[in-house]
């Protein structure tokens, strides 16, 4: 690590060094967080972001290399299965003298072209997370040798959810966009396009919409829900089966905080009522005790199979189950009691007990419901620094590419 840390701080003086590596980049650790056993980390830290910023601004200034900048427009979102499908609108903008040179397409005749229904372009773009393109249009314009090439199709993306503190759900949605690394697109530079402030110049305006699905407010830039990022990766030493080059890319991800409400009430504020309703049963006879216990048990086993499938237990099964299993503690202790009294009477004595224990299963469900509702904000966090910039518009591939 350190010798890479060395030839990156280096980069473009010493020829045996190779340019900035995602592996560097996603090894960037977090300011003042000293490892223990190093003295001075947070020292080293700081310093390792300065060479970082320094070459990657040595990448960008490099004369060998030539820039193309990207934006793009969303018109509409849906959810799909396997993912999201999107209504886009991919753009380039670039000098006309790239086109035969660095992309190995044919510059077309007239200063403006268009065509329908083809997967035709120029810049050799692809979509890394696409399961599915339908191209719709393409249009490309030459004014005085500027070039404004323009994509418009339906695509199929693949989202990254996390639900593990459900009712509380982190969706990602990811548009990754590079260079397919044919010709000399590994001396390209695909820059995202920034407004005068410095903010990616991405059109959003789907997801701002009152009815839509997905929503995300207007200050999503500055809030880190919408993070637009160029990556680095560096194939000059490993090519991985592609031709050896540094390749960069946009990646652009949009955070949503699935609503919570209705899952709230449905599965943990119903529930701890349920709970509840145990107090009357130490009233009842033995017969009329466990068939109100049961019932109780079977409508919490009923919330299981209406929560959403997920691939690890969540903060909503956990509460509906240690629900489930303190009724079932409550009417196997009741029954015993009830079944080993001379009459079999009903233990009306035992009330003031359940209700304790119910008192202490709704503080012990509010409890774990905090604990867990602050997890979730750490990972919402986790997740806002995977994405943070090394450089003013440039991130870690390595930490962000693992996760997206």
């Amino acid at each position: 690590e350190q010798a890479d840390k060395g030839c990156i701080a280096r980069m473009m003086h010493a020829p045996s060094c190779p340019r900035p590596s995602s592996t560097y980049l996603a090894q960037t650790k977090s300011r003042g967080a000293p490892e223990s056993g190093s003295r001075g980390a947070s020292t080293s830290d700081g310093a390792d972001d300065d060479a970082t910023r320094a070459a990657i601004d040595e990448l960008l200034s490099d004369p060998a290399r030539r820039n193309v900048v990207h934006s793009y427009s969303l018109h509409a979102a849906t959810e799909v299965e396997g993912g999201l499908k999107l209504h886009l609108v991919l753009k380039f903008r670039y000098d006309e003298a790239l086109i035969e040179e660095y992309f190995g397409a044919t510059k077309p005749s007239k200063a403006v072209e268009k065509r329908y229904g083809d997967a035709h372009r120029l810049f050799p773009y692809c979509i890394f997370n696409s399961i599915e393109e339908t191209n719709i249009s393409w249009t490309y314009q030459n004014k005085d040798g500027k070039v404004y090439e323009r994509i418009e199709l339906f695509v199929t993306v693949t989202s990254v959810t996390y639900s593990r503190y459900h009712p509380h759900i982190l969706k990602l949605l990811c548009l990754k966009v590079g260079s397919d690394g044919t010709a000399k697109t590994g001396a390209i530079n695909l820059r995202p396009e920034l407004d005068e402030a410095g903010r990616p110049n991405v059109d959003f305006g789907v997801f701002k919409k009152e009815t839509s699905e997905y929503r995300i407010a207007d200050n999503g830039v500055e809030t880190g829900d919408v993070v637009c990022r160029m990556v680095v990766r560096d194939l000059t030493k490993q090519s991985l089966g592609n031709s050896s080059g540094v390749y960069t890319r946009v990646y652009t991800v949009f955070l949503f905080e699935a609503p919570h409400g209705e899952d709230l009430t449905k599965f943990i504020i119903f529930s701890s009522l349920l709970v509840q309703l145990s107090i009357f049963m130490p009233a009842l006879e033995l017969a009329d005790m466990i068939g109100s216990g049961l019932s109780l048990v079977l409508t919490q086993v009923a919330l299981l199979f209406v929560m959403p499938a997920t691939a690890e237990i969540t903060t909503s099964e956990t509460i509906v189950v240690g629900h489930a299993c303190f009724l079932l503690l409550i009417t196997l202790g009741l029954g015993v009691s009830i079944a080993s009294s001379p009459e079999g009477a009903a233990h009306s004595s035992w009330q003031p007990c359940v209700v304790a224990a119910d008192v202490g299963v709704a503080l012990a469900t509010a409890a774990w419901y905090r604990r867990e509702r602050m997890a979730f904000k750490g990972l919402v966090g986790r997740v806002k620094d995977r994405l943070r910039a090394v450089h003013p518009f440039v991130g870690a591939f390595g930490a962000i590419d693992r996760h997206i």
